[in-house]
């Protein structure tokens, strides 16, 4: 080997080493953040379904009107996600996602003053827009930051937190609802402050600790930094902000994920927002019982979730690891409604929370 040959091996793997080194200190310093942000966003959306267990008695709500109301949630989520997303690339994610959740944090906390079914709605509706745009605009910050090659396990790592949050939820939602008369409170409303108060908390460490692009990361050294900032320009962009709505509704991608995420999210939220009600039902078991259940399902899922993204990743296949856990999901919500044996509903359903 000449010695321009070796000159040009060494360079390439120091480059190699700083990118490593780049990439490894910008995981630890972002995912951990965005991921805590995911899970309490997906707790405090999600806590009406242990907090029903009084909620719905205390009040007199019927199932008509607690579905309603915890169906709106997604309706101006839905609305919203587009004009947060526009507003975030032009004020930035750092400002823009610690806004989200002061704000959010705000309204769940709020839910503890819900009296009637149009307040019930009208603070579901208002959370649903204040925490729109917070899961895809993480997404596309992220594209900001690291490589399409390791986008599955990146993705994964930050998206962990919602079986977590299952875990977190499941464990402290029966000592909250023990809070039962504490300072006139009812254990839902103890429920509601103790869980969006991390929200509010929160924003303020996003506003600190985040960074909105690579060139501005400090706590990365000059070679460091220079090697995100090139290699995140080579990466290849399927579209950009220039382009317009109707060319993007017209790409036949969008609307294949878009059904997609249809199916996943209306047969997912269903299951999460009556999961305690639905075991408890099924099996007889007490509000602890059924928590430490949904606590445990939320760690298998952490672990399947990881494994299934790295194994994505090494072998470059995405088609079959989204579809399998996909079918495994149908064939377990199938089971628990044909077959009403109270372990076979317990067991089904853990398994669908845990996928």
């Amino acid at each position: 080997m000449s010695l321009a040959e070796s000159s040009e091996v060494w360079a390439h793997d120091s480059a190699a080493l700083v990118g490593k080194a780049a990439l490894r200190k910008a995981s630890w310093r972002l995912i951990p953040l965005l991921g805590v942000g995911y899970g309490i966003a997906y707790m405090d959306r999600i806590n009406i379904s242990f907090a029903s267990l009084q909620m719905n008695r205390d009040l007199h709500f019927s199932a008509t009107v607690y579905g309603f109301g915890a169906g709106l949630f997604f309706l101006s989520y839905a609305a919203c996600e587009v004009p947060s997303n526009l507003l975030l690339h032009r004020v930035g994610a750092r400002r823009w996602l610690a806004r989200i959740m002061l704000t959010w944090g705000l309204l769940a906390m709020g839910m503890m003053f819900v009296r009637t079914p149009v307040q019930f709605y009208t603070v579901r509706f208002l959370l649903g827009m204040a925490e729109a745009g917070f899961f895809p605009g993480v997404i596309f910050y992220l594209s900001e930051w690291f490589p399409a090659r390791l986008r599955a396990r990146v993705i994964s790592r930050f998206y962990v937190a919602l079986p977590l949050s299952s875990t977190v939820m499941g464990a402290v939602a029966s000592p909250l609802l023990r809070l039962q008369g504490r300072l006139g409170l009812a254990g839902w409303q103890w429920l509601f402050l103790l869980e969006g108060l991390p929200g509010v908390l929160f924003s303020g460490v996003l506003l600190r600790y985040l960074i909105d692009q690579p060139k501005d990361a400090t706590w990365l050294n000059a070679a460091e930094r220079d090697w995100l900032v090139r290699e995140m320009a080579n990466q290849p962009v399927d579209c950009d902000h220039g382009d317009s709505m109707v060319r993007m509704l017209r790409d036949p991608r969008v609307w294949q994920v878009g059904a997609t995420c249809l199916c996943v999210q209306t047969a997912g939220y269903a299951y999460a927002l009556s999961a305690p009600a639905i075991l408890q039902a099924a099996t007889g078991w007490g509000v602890s019982v059924v928590g430490w259940l949904v606590s445990g399902a939320g760690l298998m899922g952490a672990a399947a979730m990881l494994g299934n993204a790295v194994h994505s990743d090494r072998t470059g296949e995405r088609r079959w690891h989204v579809a399998l856990p996909f079918l495994l999901t149908a064939g377990m919500f199938l089971a628990s409604g044909l077959l009403r044996t109270p372990w076979i509903v317990a067991g089904a359903l853990t398994v669908v929370k845990s996928i």
